[in-house]
């Protein structure tokens, strides 16, 4: 049987920081970790419209809160002189239902997007539910990705594949992938195309190349 991990999960807090740091004490530790989530939750519904690849939390001491927005359209995020930020941050208080939230939003910009495994999957995604063919989206995304200079990436997408009555899973891959190996840097990341025939699954695993001592 295959014994499938995370490739994520499984890389977090040895050769990959985590995505949210900040101490608490366990009283408050579940309202965090809820009000986390909740974040997170809320910037996944623009994933698509400004290009989010990730999307980092950080908590100081005096209860201020900075969300990293790493996105490959900061121009979107940003709006007309900074607007959409100052939405962003009350929409976020409002959801969280915290309304003396201390937040604080940075937009960090992706510099080749072709290099984010979030990124790759949604593109994957659009192009089914633009009814494209599901082999030539998987391989102009890999295409791209080894352009740009990634050592190795595979795709897969399951589901009613060209509408078919049974659902299949189909994947490739292209340049090395060595999935156990804790020192390969790998982007992992999915996403759910939206068809007229249900629900596609795109999953993208992406390798960086080593990580070599000292974090580089």
């Amino acid at each position: 049987m295959g014994q499938k991990v995370n490739p994520n999960g499984f890389r977090y807090g040895i050769t990959k920081p985590h995505n949210t740091v900040w101490y608490a004490d366990k009283n408050n530790f579940p309202r965090l970790l809820l009000e986390d989530q909740k974040i997170y939750q809320y910037l996944d519904q623009f994933t698509r419209e400004y290009g989010i690849g990730k999307v980092e939390i950080k908590r100081l001491q005096n209860g201020k809160v900075t969300v990293f927005i790493h996105t490959a359209k900061p121009g979107v995020v940003l709006g007309q002189e900074g607007n959409n930020i100052k939405t962003l941050t009350k929409n976020i208080q409002k959801f969280t239902k915290n309304k003396s939230l201390n937040l604080n939003i940075e937009v960090v910009v992706i510099e080749n997007p072709s290099l984010n495994a979030k990124l790759l999957a949604e593109d994957i995604a659009i192009k089914l539910e633009n009814r494209g063919s599901f082999r030539n989206a998987q391989k102009q995304v890999i295409r791209d990705a080894m352009k740009a200079g990634a050592s190795g990436i595979k795709t897969k997408v399951s589901g009613r594949l060209n509408g078919v009555d049974m659902a299949r899973s189909e994947g490739y891959s292209e340049g090395e992938m060595k999935l156990h190996t804790l020192r390969q840097n790998v982007d992992y990341a999915t996403a759910t195309a939206r068809t007229t025939y249900g629900a596609i699954g795109v999953k993208v695993w992406l390798s960086l190349g080593d990580v070599k001592e000292g974090g580089k």
